[in-house]
């Protein structure tokens, strides 16, 4: 049964789901006291937030069937938000648009907060990247790694067999190069680079690919003996 809805949302886009923060403006701009049908508004975005969670959960799931059945090897590696760059990011946003609302305050009959709630609530949800980083998650299981990248409304969920990848080593990510970028924190620069047998690069669109595992250490060690690990 678990399989049956793992699928169904993996074949849900993402593009879609990403749809949920516009139901702010109808929330802010139609709520009452006490709540009158507005609240289902608040259901979509609850909604939407859930959906995106059980994706990536899905997406997990998945791998551990197809490439671990019967408990084999599955090491996963979810580096964490980039706090430090959030907050910073968070803070700049609440001052801004305190600022826009209190000029905008009476404009369609909306008053300071409603303005100040859709604003905040709005480009947290809709550019949450911006202020999170790209929801990213790696796995090395017995036959290779699987990687799950979110940068926005288009997900990739890629696994890459050991059979096609020639080596992977330590490197600092240069944009100068035919590298394709699936990292958490955009500003990462160091981290590992997957460089495939094929000279022609994964496939016609992936070429090298540069990861950045949250524990860098963790993650060699876990690698087969010839790829940066020891076992």
């Amino acid at each position: 049964m678990r399989q049956f809805f793992d699928r169904l949302i993996l074949n849900v886009p993402r593009l879609f789901i990403k749809q949920f923060p516009y139901a702010w403006f109808p929330l802010v701009v139609l709520w009452a006291w006490p709540p009158n049908f507005s609240i289902a508004f608040l259901l979509v975005i609850i909604l939407g937030l859930v959906l995106l969670w059980w994706q990536s959960t899905a997406w997990v799931s998945h791998m551990r069937r197809e490439h671990a059945p019967g408990g084999g090897k599955f090491y996963m590696d979810r580096p964490a938000v980039p706090w430090g760059r959030a907050v910073r990011n968070v803070s700049i946003l609440l001052a801004g648009s305190a600022l826009l609302s209190f000029f905008i305050k009476g404009q369609f009959g909306l008053s300071f907060w409603q303005f100040f709630i859709i604003v905040v609530g709005f480009t947290l949800s809709y550019r949450d990247a911006q202020f999170f980083g790209y929801p990213t998650v790696y796995i090395i299981t017995a036959t290779g790694i699987a990687v799950y990248f979110a940068p926005g409304h288009l997900d990739y969920r890629l696994f890459f067999t050991f059979k096609e990848i020639s080596r992977i080593e330590k490197a600092r990510f240069q944009k100068d190069q035919d590298w394709d970028f699936f990292a958490r924190d955009r500003d990462a620069r160091d981290g590992l680079l997957l460089v495939p047998k094929n000279p022609n690069g994964f496939s016609k669109l992936i070429k090298n690919v540069f990861i950045v595992p949250g524990n860098m250490d963790a993650f060699l060690g876990q690698l087969p003996y010839g790829y940066g690990g020891t076992m």
